[in-house]
């Protein structure tokens, strides 16, 4: 399987200038960017499938992945990547040699999203119309009237305690939005009530599974999240499952846990 896949929620690797870090005339020779020799293979052209390839001599290779979820250092000279999105990335790399450090960029292109890859899980597609991008508001005109509240972790809807537009509490955020699209990342906004954007990306998780039942899950890096619940922590993001995900509505939960918001395309009207 790929070494590395990019979910992530696929992110863009950071442009970075030619410049020498740190050198030590005395250790030994220093390279110059121009004497390192790394190619980006992808066969055919434009493949998801990318092999990092490094043929320079003596050296230890950090390559920069950029992905806001770390980097990968390694003194082999090949490290094979994954990468679902369509894109031009700028990949940086270090080189550790007897005289310092030196530090370069290249660049490649993916042709195109692997529709297949966004196919292993609903939620990729489900969430995002397609990929193109959707917006999700909360379900203020839902029958009954019932928005958010509580009940069983698999419960399509709040069934113990409950609340609705009425409640009035500032923290429910109900002019707040989700947009959440694959173009070039599985990108991830939430939209404030006063237009402010906070953006983000995402990844499709393990589902959350009840009654031997599978409900999609994501987590959310970067500081965004749905405006309601909250989330349950995970490593570096919020986690959340669903419980209803159809193009028109989405029931939100806490992933694994019984807090419940209701959200629906934004243009529909029950």
């Amino acid at each position: 399987m790929k070494s590395i896949i990019y979910s992530l929620m696929g992110l863009l690797i950071f442009l970075a200038a030619c410049n020498t870090l740190e050198d030590r005339p005395s250790d030994g020779a220093i390279l110059s960017a121009s004497q390192l020799t790394v190619s980006v293979v992808q066969n055919p052209a434009g493949s998801n499938s990318v092999k990092l390839v490094n043929t320079t001599k003596d050296i230890i290779m950090f390559w920069d992945w950029g992905s806001g979820t770390g980097h990968s250092a390694s003194s082999k000279d090949t490290v094979a990547a994954y990468l679902p999105f369509k894109g031009t990335y700028t990949l940086r790399f270090t080189a550790f040699c007897a005289g310092g450090t030196v530090t370069d960029s290249t660049t490649f292109t993916i042709a195109q999203n692997d529709d297949a890859y966004f196919d292993t899980d609903p939620a990729w597609k489900g969430l995002t119309a397609g990929g193109a991008g959707q917006t999700w508001v909360w379900a203020l005109d839902i029958p009954g009237g019932i928005i958010g509240g509580n009940g069983p972790e698999n419960c399509p809807s709040p069934a113990w305690w409950t609340m609705d537009a009425s409640s009035g509490n500032s923290w429910l955020n109900f002019n707040d939005a989700v947009y959440m699209d694959l173009n070039g990342a599985a990108n991830f906004s939430h939209i404030a009530g006063d237009g402010s954007v906070k953006k983000g990306f995402f990844t499709v998780i393990a589902p959350y599974v009840n009654g031997g039942v599978s409900y999609s899950a994501i987590q959310v890096l970067n500081g965004p999240s749905f405006p309601w619940p909250t989330g349950t922590g995970g490593y570096s993001g919020v986690r959340y499952h669903f419980t209803v995900m159809t193009a028109d509505k989405l029931s939100v939960h806490d992933y694994g846990q019984y807090n419940i918001g209701m959200f629906k395309r934004k243009g529909f009207n029950y």
